[in-house]
């Protein structure tokens, strides 16, 4: 028993001494103004298709925040938060969207603090697009296809009433039949890969301080010992 509960002591120095060196320094305090870009990468596939609005959703930071030459966030971080807005695309017209709100910044330590950002760029999704103040990430357009689709009907159509001798009534029924077609279909969904790069800006200053890391050590250390 005194040997185990000696190990248990050890094991937690350890893993504080691995919090220490995975923050920043001792004593630091960290303001990272609001406009700041936090660089990350989505952690799972997100799309229309499959998920939901207010499914969770996380992105691990990819490039480190420096302040002062010092690094105040470093890689491994992770960006937590939820699908706030969910639209799938339809079928006669608009396309799939989402809007990824991220709520807390967490540390490779385990500590968290609450995040104001909001997403600006994203690269890697299909044809997705950032759009407006909030956000928002817009799928494929099903426009260009939907006219190529009824194009092509309507060629063959007139092609067939050519044969017939009536080329308006071919063509006529070749849109009408790629139209309904095309109405049984909806739009090409939105899809983010796993490993897109999104590009968060803070809208808020966010204030990091060393003493919140030393809190969750000195937890970790209480629970090892009960």
């Amino acid at each position: 028993m005194v040997k185990r509960a000696l190990l248990a002591v050890i094991l937690a120095a350890a893993g504080i001494l691995l919090a220490y060196a995975e923050t920043p320094g001792r004593g630091e305090q960290f303001s990272i103004p609001a406009g700041t870009i936090l660089h990350c990468r989505v952690t799972q596939t997100l799309t229309t298709k499959l998920n939901y609005q207010g499914d969770a959703f996380a992105a691990t930071v990819s490039e480190p925040v420096m302040v002062d030459g010092r690094e105040a966030i470093p890689v491994g971080s992770t960006l937590e938060g939820r699908i706030a807005q969910m639209d799938k695309p339809g079928r006669v017209k608009g396309v799939g969207q989402m809007r990824l709100t991220v709520e807390q910044l967490r540390f490779p330590d385990g500590r968290n603090l609450p995040l104001s950002a909001v997403l600006m760029t994203a690269y890697g999704a299909e044809n997705a697009k950032v759009v407006g103040s909030e956000g928002l990430v817009k799928g494929p357009s099903s426009r260009v296809p939907d006219m190529q689709e009824m194009g092509g009907g309507t060629a063959g159509g007139t092609l067939l009433g050519l044969l017939f001798h009536h080329p308006f009534i071919g063509a006529t029924f070749g849109v009408t039949a790629t139209t309904i077609d095309r109405l049984r279909r909806r739009g090409k969904d939105l899809t983010i890969p796993a490993g897109t790069q999104l590009n968060y800006q803070l809208t808020r200053a966010l204030e990091i301080s060393h003493s919140a890391a030393q809190t969750s050590a000195m937890n970790r250390l209480r629970g090892a010992g009960n």
